[in-house]
């Protein structure tokens, strides 16, 4: 299936928004790249570009596109003198490509289900300690081949910066938690942020909105570029990762987007 042919909302079940329901809930005016904020191309040259898109494919590479935006102007106010960054999961995927295509040192790790069971009285998850000692190894050398390894993060002149999407903060202090078990040993020069809460602060209504949609329903999950890797698969994730292709939506997404990005000043 083409881009062009796509006529339904992939971050919304409820199938694709008419022009009535885009200019009610957003307004005739309202376009993330408009002339008058910094960083972005006009609503004509955003039109012309992906003029094979439907109305909702353009309305949500608008909205990726400007939160990729924010995010890394963010990003650099907290780390002037550089980064590396890192996505956990598929939630943030997309929006690490996105960066990496704008030259950032950017990679994504797959794992999900780190939400399973309950934290105990010490604010720990105990499930941690009871993973298998093998397979917790395995899954470091799976980050290693990405380059996430306690030497190479330590030794760096630029913290590595782990992010995700989150709600409660549950599954990044527990990826946290995991990193830093003896079997991999990531515990230094690290930093783990939420996209979504520490990266795109003073959010305005409209950028509240484009969260809630992307986010909130998890549609987000739908243009991924790693696998769901649970918890519980720790030992294969290096497998599971090497037979996983991103789906074509996906691909054409992300194409589209890139598009966007080049022509922002």
């Amino acid at each position: 299936m083409g881009i062009n042919e796509i006529n339904f909302n992939p971050f919304n079940p409820i199938g694709d928004y008419s022009v009535n329901v885009y200019n009610q809930s957003y307004g005739t005016d309202f376009n993330a790249f408009n002339p008058s904020s910094t960083g972005y191309i006009n609503a004509s040259n955003f039109q012309q570009t992906c003029d094979t898109v439907s109305l909702q494919l353009k309305k949500e590479i608008d909205d990726v596109v400007h939160l990729t935006q924010n995010i890394e102007t963010e990003l650099n106010k907290k780390y002037p003198n550089g980064f590396k960054l890192v996505g956990l999961g598929r939630s943030p995927s997309l929006i690490i490509e996105l960066m990496r295509e704008k030259g950032y040192d950017a990679k994504s790790c797959a794992l999900s289900g780190l939400m399973t069971g309950e934290y105990d009285i010490s604010g720990k998850y105990p499930y941690l300690n009871q993973l298998d000692s093998i397979e917790v190894k395995k899954y470091g050398e799976y980050l290693k081949e990405l380059g996430i390894s306690a030497d190479e993060i330590k030794n760096s002149t630029k913290p590595t910066v782990f992010v995700d999407y989150t709600r409660t903060g549950q599954s990044l202090r527990s990826f946290q938690e995991l990193l830093a078990r003896s079997e991999i040993g990531i515990n230094e020069n690290v930093n783990f942020l939420s996209l979504n809460r520490d990266l795109l602060p003073n959010q305005s209504v409209n950028e509240r909105k484009i969260i809630d949609r992307l986010w909130e329903n998890l549609g987000i999950k739908n243009f991924s570029f790693v696998p769901r890797v649970e918890i519980s698969q720790l030992g294969q994730a290096k497998e599971i990762t090497q037979n996983f292709k991103p789906s074509e939506i996906a691909t054409n997404f992300l194409k589209q987007a890139i598009k966007i990005l080049k022509m922002c000043k």
